[in-house]
């Protein structure tokens, strides 16, 4: 077993692991935009059911995380933090986006958009970025199975 700042990874087991918080996403391989507009369509089913307004899709978010993700993949380990130390902010910044607040959910394990919608939403700190009735804006990228949520609320 390795130990990584506080997460722990069993070699060759799958890892069907979230976090929450604050970070951006990296690449790998690309996730097919059907599997991106579900979890943007099922996160706003969520919104709605909870009274929030929905969230829209942003290019420069979506540049944020399709980065962690990619990055991600090509450490094999998930988190928040970018390989060059970013977190959320950083990334978002660094891809253009101007931000009053952000959050980060992330998650490793499946390529399937359905079943990381419901890892995060079984997730308390997860679930309550989703349901963050302030963020506006969402990013959101898989590489080889690993997810970045990537929501702000504009300046």
């Amino acid at each position: 077993m390795r130990e990584h700042r506080g997460l722990r990874r069993v070699a060759r087991l799958p890892l069907l692991a979230v976090l929450a918080a604050g970070a951006l996403t990296l690449s790998g391989t690309p996730a097919f935009a059907d599997d991106t507009d579900t979890v943007v369509a099922l996160v706003n089913e969520e919104r709605e059911a909870a009274g929030c307004s929905p969230v829209s899709v942003d290019d420069e978010l979506t540049e944020a995380a399709q980065g962690h993700s990619r990055d991600q993949a090509e450490r094999g380990e998930m988190g928040h933090e970018g390989s060059d130390g970013s977190r959320v902010g950083d990334r978002a910044t660094e891809a253009g986006y101007r931000w009053s607040s952000v959050g980060e959910n992330v998650a490793s394990g499946t390529t399937s958009a359905t079943r990381a919608m419901e890892m995060w939403m079984e997730s308390s700190g997860h679930r309550e970025n989703i349901l963050n009735c302030k963020f506006q804006d969402i990013g959101v990228a898989q590489v080889d199975g690993y997810w970045t949520q990537d929501f702000g609320k504009p300046q």
